[in-house]
């Protein structure tokens, strides 16, 4: 029979066992509800924009032109660094810095796909997007449909673009040389490796995308100068090589006309097909932006101390550029190449000129914008917290 010390020991020993599995049981709580949290912090942005939206959308600011057919418009940013909007199949693609989201025209959610990349950028053309980690080594590759593939390079991206056709064209970092150039099929496979002497800035691909025309950059006596190749992807020697730029090139294109287009920071020009200067425009100002499409460029430039803004609208085929001044702000410009006009944003509302530098129309907005895309017969109006639409056409 057990004594009286005994049993207050036997007490004290259970009482010692619930107080542990009491913890412990409080600690496997706790260690779930972490998880939970976790795991919906880093899904946040495809719950929050639903969870916020609720009761709320009748609130949200629309446009003067929206009606009861926007569908699920506005849609709701929520991301800790600025999103990338680019279109792809008539569809509206919004890059943040978790998800590429998928929308149609009417706002509604076709897809989320969730990406690890650090510093995500996108590039698009024809039905393709390139999502690539800039400074990273990896990137992907996708369609509204799906994600194509993904892949892990040995070397850091410096950047990338895409072809309307599908393929990919890598630049990356070397230890060997100056950078390299890696070009993929849709497939994902390697079909041209290039060790370039050169620092690529930019390239574009030959329209019949057998090639690319690549800009390089280089210094002399303490100026910067840039040079343009012609890069064949079934050989190793340059097609051809341009005379020295006075510049440091931008960007470059391919012209519906065959020629080529370079964007540089205090100067552009026109090249033929086998690298012969055409033409040369140099800013007045100091640039800002500029867009090109087709055989036609427009130029954001600003003046500071006479607090003035100029659009120059360049068209490979007309003898002189054509520019328009203004007195207020300018947030963006894009091209319309349907109608060979460009457009013009301010602070309240949009106007559309002509390649000759005419009013083609005005678009008033009744709130204020950062940055826009046309897709059909919309724009789509980014602010900082949302996407809006409004009718192009009315």
């Amino acid at each position: 029979m057990k004594t009286q010390k005994q049993r207050e020991k036997d007490i004290y020993a259970m009482r010692k066992r619930r107080k542990r599995r009491r913890v412990l049981r409080q600690g496997i709580i706790f260690l779930l509800m972490a998880v939970a949290v976790l795991v919906l912090y880093q899904r946040r942005d495809s719950w929050i924009p639903t969870l916020e939206t609720i009761g709320h959308r009748h609130q949200t600011y629309r446009s003067e032109e929206a009606d009861a057919a926007d569908g699920d418009l506005p849609i709701y940013l929520y991301s800790g660094s600025e999103p990338q909007l680019a279109t792809i199949s008539n569809r509206l693609l919004v890059l943040s810095d978790s998800y590429l989201q998928i929308y149609d025209t009417d706002g509604h959610l076709l897809t989320s796909r969730q990406h690890t990349y650090g510093s995500a950028v996108m590039r698009t053309a024809g039905e393709y997007a390139l999502v690539y980690e800039s400074g990273g080594m990896q990137f992907r590759v996708e369609t509204a449909a799906k994600t194509r593939f993904e892949k892990l390079l040995s070397d850091p991206i410096v950047f990338g673009r895409i072809s309307p056709g599908g393929l990919i064209a890598l630049v990356t970092s070397s230890d060997t040389c100056a950078c390299k150039l890696l070009v993929f099929n849709l497939k994902g496979q390697l079909i041209y490796e290039r060790d370039c002497i050169e620092e690529l800035t930019d390239l574009s691909f030959h329209s019949d995308e057998s090639g690319c025309y690549a800009s390089s950059i280089y210094t002399e006596n303490g100026r910067l100068y840039s040079l343009v190749h012609s890069y064949s992807f079934t050989e190793y020697e340059d097609l051809w090589t341009s005379k020295p730029l006075d510049m440091m090139a931008i960007s470059v294109y391919n012209t519906s006309e065959g020629d080529v287009f370079v964007l540089g920071d205090s100067q552009c020009c026109f090249l033929a097909a086998g690298g012969a200067l055409k033409s040369t425009f140099v800013y007045p100002d100091t640039l800002r932006s500029g867009v090109f499409s087709g055989n036609t460029a427009a130029l954001l430039l600003e003046n500071t101390e006479k607090r003035t803004r100029t659009v120059v609208v360049i068209n490979g085929n007309a003898s002189t550029p054509v520019l328009r001044s203004y007195d207020k702000e300018i947030r963006s410009i894009g091209l319309v190449p349907e109608q060979n006009a460009v457009l013009i944003q301010f602070r309240n509302h949009f106007e559309a000129i002509t390649s000759a530098g005419e009013t083609m129309r005005s678009l008033s907005v009744a709130d204020s914008y950062e940055g826009f895309l046309k897709i059909e017969d919309y724009l789509f109006l980014r602010s900082y917290d949302h996407i809006d639409r409004i009718d192009y056409q009315k």
